[in-house]
């Protein structure tokens, strides 16, 4: 495709099924930008919105997340419990990145959560989660010390706030930002 890791880059979480689905989206389009995990909004952004907090907007979620995965012909489990530890999963994540697997245990990750309902906080399901894209996922604990993983963290955050992401998936290149797995769709018509 052509762009940089540092003019273009995707911000995800694993609480959101959307964010899934912009990953598949980007994976199907060989997306090689800069992918960084969602550890909240800028800290001048007034608080955080859970959307799962509003029943009515919780059961419009639900519904539109099973027809929007539907659309992509991706498996869908609602997880249980909701919400989890997302740290394990985000330093794992860190890790996979900087051996060049982000992308796919990300996938992977978003995945077991979102398409197999399962704990994503747990150590064990994160291991499974790397085995099945070939990476050998490092002591959990290890990973809260590694000094290069809390300064990807710190680069990631300075990047959350520069760039004003306020929600997830959230794609930005250049001055342009995709707010929404929908408006990956705007940003993919403009590569063809």
């Amino acid at each position: 495709m052509g762009d940089t890791h540092n003019d273009l880059r995707c911000y995800f979480g694993f609480r959101s099924p959307y964010s899934r689905l912009g990953l598949h989206k980007l994976a199907r389009a060989g997306f090689e930008g800069r992918l960084i995990a969602f550890t909240g909004p800028p800290e001048d952004a007034g608080g955080f919105a859970d959307p799962a907090a509003n029943k009515y907007k919780r059961d419009y979620y639900v519904h539109d997340v099973i027809r929007m995965t539907a659309r992509l012909g991706l498996p869908i489990a609602l997880p249980d419990p909701f919400d989890v530890d997302w740290a394990p999963a985000n330093r794992a994540f860190q890790a996979a990145n900087r051996d060049g697997k982000g992308l796919a245990f990300a996938l992977a990750v978003s995945d077991a959560r979102w398409g197999e309902g399962k704990d994503v906080s747990d150590p064990g399901v994160l291991a499974a989660c790397a085995e099945s894209v070939n990476w050998t996922l490092p002591d959990l604990d290890a990973l809260k010390a590694d000094a290069d993983i809390k300064a990807r963290f710190k680069a990631d955050r300075d990047l959350i706030q520069s760039d004003g992401v306020f929600g997830v998936p959230f794609l930005v290149e250049g001055d342009q930002k995709y707010w929404g797995q929908d408006r990956f769709d705007v940003w993919l018509e403009g590569r063809g």
